[in-house]
């Protein structure tokens, strides 16, 4: 049984078909779920919408691909390094945005009237 880790108060089942790699874009969901409709369980039901809400403690069973998974709300501890990693991922991006205006600065060509 595999186990997804829920950081806010529910993921969409195309969310969760796209973080068990069934999918690898969200815009791949509504195709993906027309082509299995008849093999997705929510809950022991089943389920082909791809909006379709799942909180922790659900259940998805996808029996096609061998495939059950139980979704489990995020702890503190997990909160709180995910918080860290979106940070650091938010100081790099603002560093390759400066370096790049630096080097579009550094290649201006000067003006032929400027002495």
């Amino acid at each position: 049984m595999e186990t997804i880790t829920i950081f806010k108060d529910y993921i969409t089942l195309g969310q969760s078909l796209k973080e068990l790699g069934l999918i690898q874009t969200g815009g791949q969901a509504k195709s993906f779920l027309a082509e299995n409709a008849e093999h997705i369980f929510y809950n022991g039901e089943q389920e082909n919408r791809r909006g379709k809400k799942i909180y922790p403690g659900d259940r998805l069973e996808l029996p096609e691909f061998d495939m059950t998974v139980q979704f489990v709300q995020a702890d503190a501890e997990e909160l709180a390094e995910r918080e860290q990693i979106k940070q650091l991922e938010k100081n790099f991006k603002i560093k390759e945005q400066l370096n790049a205006e630096k080097q579009v600065k550094a290649g201006k060509p000067r003006s032929p009237f400027h002495r």
